[in-house]
């Protein structure tokens, strides 16, 4: 049974293991760096757990009325099946019951799996940055609740 809660320092460990088994390394943030993430105020983490372990997790950035997605992250033997979008699903619960207007990213416009995974759950490309990632362009994406 899948369970999603708050995060909690206690899960930390797991996460960095899941932060740096999951990402390129280019996108990967150093030990301390991931730690401090979770000390900001105006930063929520969630965690996925799958029968008590942890599978995987999301961040929002709070800005104004956004909750922007920092990091989205699911163990790879746990893919497609449906974590991730239950994630999603959760963070738009939080930003609704905080009367958030929308939920945004950014994304790789080469990341072609990541780019269908957001639009399957309402995402719609509002904005491209160019050369944001060296020599490729982010795509700005928007789900509007």
């Amino acid at each position: 049974m899948l369970k999603i809660v708050n995060n909690s320092l206690k899960y930390y460990d797991k996460l960095y293991e899941i932060h740096t088994s999951e990402l390129l390394e280019e996108d990967r943030m150093s030990k301390e760096n991931f730690f401090l993430e979770f000390s900001q105020n105006f930063r929520k983490y969630f965690v996925a757990l799958y029968e008590n372990e942890v599978v995987g997790y999301i961040g929002l950035f709070e800005c104004d009325k956004d909750y922007n997605i920092i990091g989205i992250c699911v163990k790879e033997k746990f893919h497609n099946m449906g974590i991730g979008t239950k994630l999603i699903n959760y963070s738009k619960k939080i930003a609704k019951k905080e009367n958030k207007k929308s939920l945004s990213l950014e994304v790789d416009n080469r990341n072609i799996s990541a780019i269908n995974f957001y639009k399957k759950n309402g995402f719609i490309v509002t904005n491209i940055r160019k050369k944001y990632y060296k020599d490729n362009d982010a795509l700005i994406m928007f789900c509007y609740l």
